[in-house]
């Protein structure tokens, strides 16, 4: 079977192309496979329940992989694999990884399509905009979550005043001080050993992961980092150096895939074929043993509109029919925290991601641009949905059904969404608590929620 070090070679060796060139073919490429596999987007059913077309789906993303694969940046090499090849590899990889350790070992394990084993859930506020002297606290409100699996944290984007630069020496300084945080944030909320997924947010370059990632500043074995592809079909040589490190260490290696919808993989069928293609890019390039998806709207960015929820849909239930890989879902919200439209779209997202066989990563809100407007209250209703969605046996049908509902509610005020209120608008911020009127909300949509066929009764759940 082929290596990372093959991999390497061939980014060395490929066939010489021109980025934009590459873009083109990649464009070209997927409205053909899009209209031969019959890739076609159904309005009326956000929620698949086609078997077919997501083996279909399946098969267009590994033709895909094949005439297209992936660009080099660096090289500017084209680097593609015969279908032998690529199923070797889909063969071997890991159907189960394990984070934390002891009391805090979480395992992981590929999930089905209508899955009936709850979702694993990864609580983090997904690079939300945070204050330095608010970050502890924000991470505590997703650390002291029953339903928290694991968790990470928001994004800084200064340090001491000075701006994270890429490459420069406050980026280091910046990648240890989030390393240290996100551990003092688990021991004050009485979970020390906690598996953090996703311990540095803040470092670009490969040197300042690798000067946080040291045990004594709080990166323990068992714990993760993720490595993004660059949209679409893309890496440098920065991710493949983070990769070289990575599988010397006891960290969990996770590859991060965000197709845009609108961009150069076009609708809605060509984004779902670039999306199920990505997990086979960080399969090769970022050895992978865990993998997060967050396809996202081009106007929208949020992934809770019609098309994007069905992307997710047969994307999600193509990987977890023809694979055994352990695929996890990012909510990316357009509302903002304490608002009803953000309860929809997070129920929305957590239902159809859990019946087509995705575990949950939690939540990005407020279009991940409003500073603070992130609390463990949006990852809390994601989580409970998901687990009342395996626990009540939701099918795909059902789930079609309470998702168009939910839908109704929300998607004409996609494009002009709520703010919403800010972490310590939300939150009691001594106790890390969300203050009555978001449970209070929260609790009214629940009962909203169940008439629809959902039920939260064995969900354990704090106030």
């Amino acid at each position: 079977m082929l290596s990372f070090w093959d991999f390497v070679e061939m980014a060395e060796k490929g066939k010489i192309m021109g980025e934009k060139d590459f873009d083109s073919l990649l464009s070209k490429t997927l409205r053909e496979l899009e209209q031969k596999y019959e890739i076609k987007y159904n309005p009326e059913n956000p929620v698949s329940s086609d078997d077919n077309l997501s083996d279909r789906l399946f098969d267009a993303a590994v033709e895909f992989f094949e005439k297209v694969g992936v660009y080099v940046i660096d090289t500017g090499r084209q680097v593609t694999l015969s279908k032998d090849d690529l199923y070797s590899i889909l063969e071997s990889a890991p159907s189960e990884v394990v984070y934390g350790s002891g009391n805090e070992t979480v395992k992981v394990s590929h999930r089905k399509v209508e899955d009936e084993v709850p979702p694993v859930v990864f609580f983090s506020a997904v690079g939300t905009p945070v204050r330095e002297e608010l970050f502890v606290e924000l991470c505590m409100s997703y650390a002291k979550e029953q339903l928290a699996d694991t968790f990470s944290g928001p994004l800084i984007t200064e340090y001491r005043g000075r701006p994270i630069a890429s490459g420069s020496p406050v980026e280091v300084e910046a990648a240890i001080w989030n390393v240290m945080k996100l551990r003092e944030a688990a021991r004050f909320s009485g979970r020390p050993y906690m598996p953090i997924h996703n311990f540095i947010s803040v470092a670009e370059k490969t040197d300042a992961t690798v000067a946080g990632a040291r045990e004594e500043f709080g990166a323990f074995p068992g714990d993760g980092l993720f490595t993004a592809a660059i949209a679409e079909m893309k890496v440098d040589y920065e991710r493949l150096k983070r990769t070289t490190f990575l599988m010397h260490t006891p960290y969990v290696r996770g590859g991060l895939y965000g197709p845009l919808l609108g961009g150069y993989a076009g609708g809605p069928g060509g984004t779902a074929i670039a999306l199920v293609a990505h997990h086979f890019l960080g399969l090769c390039f970022f050895q992978a043993q865990r993998h997060n998806a967050f396809p996202i709207h081009i106007n929208y960015v949020c992934n809770t509109d019609r098309m994007l929820l069905w992307l997710l849909s047969v994307s999600g239930q193509a990987l977890a029919r023809n694979t055994h890989l352990v695929t996890a879902s990012n909510a990316f919200m357009a509302s903002g925290p304490c608002t009803e439209m953000v309860i929809y779209e997070l129920a929305a997202h957590s239902i159809t991601s859990t019946v087509s066989g995705w575990h949950l990563n939690p939540a990005a809100v407020a279009k991940n641009r409003h500073p603070e407007h992130a609390t463990g209250m949006e990852a809390r209703i994601h989580a409970e949905v998901g687990h009342a969605t395996a626990g009540s046996g939701i099918t795909r049908q059902e789930a079609n059904f309470i998702v168009d509902k939910l839908l109704e509610k929300y998607e004409n005020r996609l494009s002009k969404p709520p703010i919403g209120k800010s972490f310590t608008e939300c939150y009691d911020i001594k106790r890390i608590k969300p203050k009555d009127d978001y449970l209070k909300l929260w609790d009214e949509k629940k009962k909203e929620l169940e008439t629809l066929g959902l039920s939260f009764r064995n969900i354990p759940h704090r106030s």
